[in-house]
């Protein structure tokens, strides 16, 4: 198939319609220009020039191909204008998929600090649960997701990034240091997150861990209405400490939960790996926004110094 230099000694040519002039324009040898109209003609099966000692004219084949070869030239020009921009951010796109933790914490962060650097660069948020976060990524519907890995599947890369803790909440309270976090607990009410979620999965492994036998009086969906009703008085809760630091909890007593298995935060993309420069960028900056790790002590006065 002809190829772009042919195409443009060929509009060059019939713009000017001279041989020595195009090959100058072009930067090319004479021989070589006709070369590569012959071989262009060859390609196309018909006479592109009417040749003679003094004129260059069109033939009708060579007038009709005209149009089309400078509509060619300017789809080629545009796509290597749209993939040098890609490479270089001036445009692309990126859609991320987030637990409702990182999705309130984390990603909002990073999009900011990546919209900083590279504002051409569309970002797009999908927060969900770990089943539908791990369905995005299977289907190819984001590039990329940001949850816990919920069993082995050979079809998703799981590269971990963090451990994110739980924080055991509650109304005000004072918990000496000696005592466990579970003290006084037994007659107040368990407000628990959603069955399927990835933060009800690990707190049920931290009651078991506990010897907590409990059964929730409320289930919530949002954490924002499991800190609401802490803050009524309605009972305590389990929270990922990742989220916690977008609520106000100043009137709230939090403590950190020893947990046997603690919830791994990670990327998870379809196999086999692929990521565009945009992409490639966008993780780079979310390594950059991963928090400390270090869990939430007590107070002097025995509450849960804030998150």
């Amino acid at each position: 198939m002809f190829h772009q230099r042919q195409l443009q000694a060929f509009v060059r040519t019939a713009e000017l319609a001279s041989f020595t002039r195009a090959a100058k324009d072009i930067h090319l040898s004479q021989p070589a220009l006709s070369y590569l109209i012959r071989k262009l003609e060859g390609e196309l099966g018909i006479a592109l020039f009417a040749r003679n000692t003094r004129t260059v004219v069109l033939t009708e084949g060579g007038a009709l191909f005209l149009g089309h070869a400078r509509r060619i030239l300017a789809d080629m020009s545009l796509a290597l204008d749209d993939t040098r921009n890609v490479r270089e951010l001036e445009q692309g796109k990126v859609t991320v998929a987030g637990l409702p933790s990182v999705a309130s914490s984390l990603l909002p962060r990073a999009i900011a600090a990546f919209r900083k650097r590279h504002p051409k660069v569309t970002v797009v948020l999908r927060d969900g649960l770990a089943d539908q976060v791990h369905q995005w990524v299977r289907r190819g519907e984001v590039d990329m997701g940001l949850g816990s890995p919920l069993q082995r599947d050979r079809e998703l890369d799981f590269q971990p990034l963090f451990h994110d803790d739980l924080l055991l909440i509650t109304p005000p309270r004072v918990v000496r240091r000696s005592e466990s976090p579970w003290y006084g607990l037994d007659q107040m009410p368990y407000i628990a997150m959603a069955p399927g979620s990835s933060a009800r999965h690990y707190a049920d492994l931290a009651m078991e861990h506990a010897g907590r036998q409990v059964a929730p009086n409320w289930e919530v969906s949002f954490m924002s209405s499991a800190i609401a009703m802490v803050r009524a008085k309605l009972g305590y809760a389990l929270l990922p400490a990742s989220s916690v630091d977008v609520f106000n909890l100043d009137d709230i007593t939090r403590l950190p939960v020893n947990m046997q298995e603690p919830r791994e935060i990670g990327i998870l993309r379809r196999k086999p790996l692929h990521a565009s420069p945009a992409l490639e960028a966008f993780l780079r900056q979310l390594r950059k926004q991963i928090p400390p790790t270090d869990d939430p002590a007590p107070d002097e006065n025995g509450s849960a110094s804030p998150a």
